[in-house]
């Protein structure tokens, strides 16, 4: 096989490109769209945002002229004033054919299609691959099974998504003959490479770890890290998820099943170790370190953030000669580090794999392996609503799937919206049972299809 980046020049100079449409204009989602621009072979067709002129807005900031743009309005939800974007405005659920061909003219000349509708990147029969770098578990449940029902390949920033019903979203692209898979760049993605390596090489893993860049705070919220997170140029909502641990749960909860690592215990260790002590840190415990079995996911706080690693080992004693040889330690266990991670600007290596050679980067097995379960950031009182991942309400733990399922946990994925049934005290999990379910949305019924496909 070719090369990604020859593939992609060998495109461009056959006048082709891989059309790309992205959902979400955050950080990653403005980054990645700035970046594939300097691409060979790859172009952005649509994005779509929630606030449309937050969306025209970040496209002059990446230098995107009003000639370069197609303002395509849903019809329930203009506003956009500004004249001099050209501008449609359309009803999704039966786009007249005057607006289909404003559409088609504005992808022949190369234009940007931007949208405050998701259902615009799924309808553009020219789109090749849809990226979802929303983040939002209800959204990318719409754009995943969407542009999986076009026949579009899916590539996932969303690993809030993947955790709670990537199976069957696995399932659906596989019938459907495209991919689905989580982007290379983030955490998961970038472990999955290392454990690919030394798996490939017969080598055991002992642990696949990351490092979570700032310290733990299980209850701070959005209020507490405004001026933090605003100093950061990222959202309240999304730092808190960082912060509070729920990210890191669901990174390595997306990384165990893909790849049947478990978490050693409920939550993880999370210890403070240094790049020069995680050998010994992650090992078994009679060799006088933190685990009670190889084979896990973990994250360390310190100067290995913001990078991944993998700890392994081998019983062949010419190999750890050789390994010693090499100057990689004396052993038992050994260290493959990777000291960073790239987040959105390795999503194009994500979406050429799955055009090129329709193979995912990072994909859910058939049956979850672990899960993120929800827990009281305060004490919660009945009637209160829960306000999802990086909020003031909760925080996530990862567990093994079949001991959440057997305690009738709540995954995380599924908890915004949920109504309490009864009080819950700080730091308790929630149940099933202590909530009315948000059962309208179409996350909870994948899910719910999921757990049947299950079991």
């Amino acid at each position: 096989m070719l090369g990604l980046n020859k593939k992609l020049k060998e495109l461009e100079k056959e006048g082709k490109t891989i059309n790309v449409a992205i959902a979400g204009m955050g950080q990653m989602g403005k980054g990645l769209i700035s970046h594939i621009r300097s691409l060979k072979g790859m172009q952005v067709l649509a994005v779509a945002n929630r606030k449309v002129d937050s969306a025209v807005e970040i496209m002059r900031e990446i230098k995107v002229g009003n000639g370069e743009i197609l303002l395509v309005e849903d019809k329930n939800k203009t506003g956009y004033k500004d004249t001099d974007v050209d501008k449609i405005t359309v009803n999704y659920k039966n786009i007249d054919e005057k607006a289909k061909r404003k559409i088609e003219e504005a992808v022949k000349e190369r234009r940007v299609i931007v949208s405050n509708n998701l259902s615009i990147l799924s309808c553009i029969e020219d789109v090749d691959v849809v990226v979802d770098a929303t983040g939002s578990p209800e959204a990318g449940a719409y754009i995943a099974t969407d542009a999986i029902a076009n026949r579009k390949h899916v590539v996932t920033l969303n690993v809030e998504a993947d955790i709670t019903i990537g199976p069957i979203l696995k399932k659906l692209a596989d019938n459907a003959g495209v991919v689905y898979t989580v982007s290379a760049g983030d955490e998961p993605g970038a472990l999955k490479e290392l454990y690919d390596f030394a798996d490939a090489l017969g080598l055991e893993v002992v642990a696949a770890c990351k490092g979570k860049n700032n310290p733990l705070d299980r209850h701070a919220n959005p209020t507490t890290l405004k001026e933090y997170a605003e100093s950061k140029g990222s959202s309240a909502k999304m730092m808190t998820s960082f912060v509070d641990g729920t990210k890191s749960m669901i990174e390595m909860a997306c990384l165990s099943n893909a790849t049947g690592l478990v978490p050693d215990c409920r939550g993880m260790h999370g210890p403070k170790a240094n790049v020069k002590d995680l050998v010994q840190v992650f090992s078994l415990k009679k060799d006088g370190g933190i685990l009670s079995k190889k084979g896990v996911v973990d994250f360390a706080i310190g100067d290995i953030a913001p990078g991944v690693f993998l700890v392994y080992t081998t019983d062949q004693e010419i190999i750890k000669k050789d390994i010693k040889y090499l100057q990689l330690g004396d052993g038992p266990n050994y260290l493959l580090y990777r000291p960073y991670h790239l987040v959105s600007i390795e999503t194009p290596l994500s979406i050429a794999r799955a055009y090129f050679y329709n193979e995912p980067t990072i994909a859910p097995l058939e049956n979850l392996v672990s899960e993120v379960m929800t827990v009281a950031k305060k004490d919660l009182k009945t009637g209160e609503i829960i306000d999802g991942i990086g909020g003031h309400t909760t925080y996530g733990l990862i567990e093994l799937y079949d001991k959440a399922k057997k305690e009738n946990l709540l995954p995380i994925g599924l908890s915004e919206g949920c109504r309490l049934k009864k009080d819950v005290k700080k730091d308790e999990p929630i149940r099933y049972d202590d909530v009315s379910l948000a059962s309208d949305s179409l996350v909870f019924k994948l899910r719910k299809t999921q757990e049947k496909m299950i079991y």
